[in-house]
């Protein structure tokens, strides 16, 4: 399953500052250190803010502006090799593996160690339903 990171995004801009820290205050009162707290603007652009505490010199509430990253997992890259043919695999052709509830049950499968030819089965008698 492609997994999602947060990296930091800063605008470099600059704009209504007390605004901003007002509607995170209001927003967000009692923020907890790490957590990523999502906003969804009118436009519908859609912004994370971790919480890094309070600022050391300002005393104010820290807030780094993020950005979702999917990255691609080791299963994922196998699994599309397989399915493509880059892989001698049971798998080849099986189109119905990238199905996202039977990959995401496939990676379970494979985390557990089993092998591709049971996988393969899984993903046929899923595709059935």
């Amino acid at each position: 399953m492609s997994k999602v990171v947060w990296i930091p995004a800063p605008l470099g801009i600059k704009g209504d500052l007390a605004s901003w820290k007002s509607l995170m205050d209001k927003n967000y009162p009692n923020p907890v250190v790490g957590n990523i707290y999502l906003m969804t603007y009118e436009n519908g652009d859609r912004v994370g803010y971790i919480f890094k505490g309070v600022h050391p010199t300002s005393g104010d509430k820290w807030w780094e502006r993020v950005k979702e990253e999917v990255i691609e997992t080791h299963f994922d890259e196998w699994l599309k090799n397989a399915v493509m043919g880059k892989e001698d695999s049971v798998l080849t052709g099986m189109t119905q593996a990238l199905d996202p509830e039977i990959r995401e049950s496939m990676e379970s499968l494979y985390d557990e160690g089993f092998d591709e030819e049971i996988l393969a089965d899984f993903a046929h008698q899923m595709s059935k339903h």
